[in-house]
């Protein structure tokens, strides 16, 4: 039978340098120790690994009285940590704080994988963002709740929308009741103005969302803003006061108050694609970007639509997050079109490419990269490529919740001239960072996403910061009815 042989060697091993002493001392001692050699393997999770020393070579482990000695220096690389000794106080250090750990891996793989540092693009606040986030995992007195926050800010500096960190785990936040919008520097509740969230202004509460929510535009500072300004947790950091009613909430001069719930259960999820024939006018509502059955039923019911006559169709993305872009573009080719190409800036890095080697991350496709570093305009920006079908009349419906692949898809239309949209301006830029890389932090467990690939617009001459619709609807207004008025003398 097999010894456990005191494996509580991870620790023992940790007061035992290579070189002599570990643990702080004032003194220095000599003893006259017995150690066993006898060829000690040592394996870590069945693997073979070869014991080092301070210098980094081969170092034999030993036994003292039935206990395994290994260089703590082995024993740092084992647990992937650094091996510090300190003179002065005759000190051992594997490893730093857990909140200076996982900040140094945060702002590693950020700054090691977002195509905004080689291109020089890297916002005016993300440094300072940077040194807050260090200070605040230096400070011994810091939790986890401070950490989050610093987290939260240190990624939001970046502007992407699609670079973020999950501090909030995945169950539901509360938030206040009533329908809450937000259009420049105000914000409305019911549709009435507000001046104060619990005691908090709304300018100061509007900055308190911008530190800790990336807005890639000023259609995503408003989507932010009314969504954000309503929630607990924010509300909670920005010092904002509650009762056991709810929130005070100043409106048109008026002090009332809104209670805190939580978001509703959903019975069904809308269904990723549906087709509806609206007299001469077919409409497809495109939901998610998902590859898949519905999506290819769904256009095949468009494809036989126009075989028997329909030449006005309407795409809707309103409220479509993105996805697979592909699912976009199956669309336009059943509708006998081409897109332009997005110019497509490619940032190479060990995160991206552990996305294609490790087979349990949850990623829907293989990049094929081969290397670890650098980065390249992997396709330039071309409108040469669209090809319009001047028998299709084509309308596009977007607004502020319309985001990623479904943005691409009006941008497509608008800059190949492809057709006409009709709604409001999405929170997603034209020209944006995406493409996610998925991590986990060590310590905390904290999950989150860093983009790896800068979209360039394909029309270089048009706004790439936010794509304005060649019909913009006023907020309330029904797009779908002022495409379906537009399209009727088509």
């Amino acid at each position: 039978m097999k010894k456990p042989c005191q494996l509580a060697l991870a620790l023992t091993c940790a007061a035992a340098l290579a070189a002599g002493t570990a643990a702080a001392s004032s003194a220095i001692t000599t003893k006259t120790l017995q150690a066993q050699y006898m060829d000690i393997a040592l394996q870590v999770n069945g693997q073979t690994v070869t014991p080092v020393d301070g210098s980094g070579a081969p170092a034999q482990p030993f036994a003292v009285d039935g206990t395994i000695y290994i260089p703590v220096r082995t024993l740092g690389g084992i647990l992937g940590k650094e091996v510090v000794w300190d003179e002065e106080s005759h000190t051992v250090m594997v490893g730093q704080a857990p909140f200076v750990e996982d900040a140094l891996q945060l702002i590693s793989l950020t700054e090691s994988a977002h195509p905004a540092f080689p291109l020089e693009l890297v916002p005016q606040g993300y440094e300072e963002a940077k040194a807050q986030l260090l200070a605040v995992a230096e400070d011994p007195e810091t939790t986890l709740y401070d950490f989050s926050w610093a987290a939260l800010a240190y990624t939001a500096s970046l502007h992407d929308g699609h670079t973020n960190i999950n501090v909030f785990g995945n169950g539901p936040q509360a938030s206040l009741e009533g329908q809450w919008t937000a259009q420049e520097e105000a914000l409305y509740w019911n549709g009435r103005p507000v001046t104060s969230v619990g005691g908090i202004p709304v300018a100061q509460l509007f900055a308190v969302v911008d530190k800790y929510i990336p807005a890639e535009n000023a259609s995503g500072r408003d989507v932010n803003h009314a969504a954000w300004s309503t929630n607990k947790n924010l509300l909670h950091v920005a010092g904002a006061a509650f009762t056991d009613d709810g929130v005070a909430v100043t409106v048109e001069g008026k002090e009332e108050t809104a209670a805190l719930t939580l978001p509703q259960a959903v019975d069904s999820m809308p269904p990723i694609a549906a087709g509806e024939q609206m007299g001469d006018v077919y409409y497809v509502d495109l939901n998610q970007c998902i590859l898949g059955d519905e999506v290819d039923a769904v256009s095949g019911q468009l494809a036989q639509a126009v075989k028997k006559g329909t030449h006005k169709v309407i795409i809707d993305v309103r409220g479509n997050g993105g996805g697979n872009s592909e699912a976009c573009y199956q669309f336009l080719e059943t509708l006998g079109m081409d897109i332009p190409l997005y110019g497509e800036y490619v940032r190479y890095s060990t995160l991206a490419l552990d996305e294609v080697q490790d087979p349990y991350k949850p990623y829907p496709y293989e990049r094929g990269y081969t290397q670890t570093e650098g980065a390249e305009l992997a396709e330039a920006p071309d409108l040469t490529t669209a090809k319009a079908n001047p028998d299709i009349d084509l309308v596009v419906l977007t607004d502020e919740a319309t985001y990623s692949s479904a943005t691409m898809l009006g941008v497509w239309v608008q800059d190949g001239g492809l057709g006409t949209v009709i709604g409001r301006a999405s929170a997603n830029a034209p020209s944006s960072y995406g493409d996610i890389l998925l991590y986990q932090l060590d310590n905390t467990g904290m999950m989150g996403t860093i983009s790896h690939k800068q979209w360039q617009r394909p029309d270089t001459q048009a706004d790439p910061s936010t794509l304005v619709p060649d019909i913009e609807t006023a907020p309330g207004e029904d797009a779908l009815e002022t495409a379906l008025a537009f399209l009727k003398d088509k």
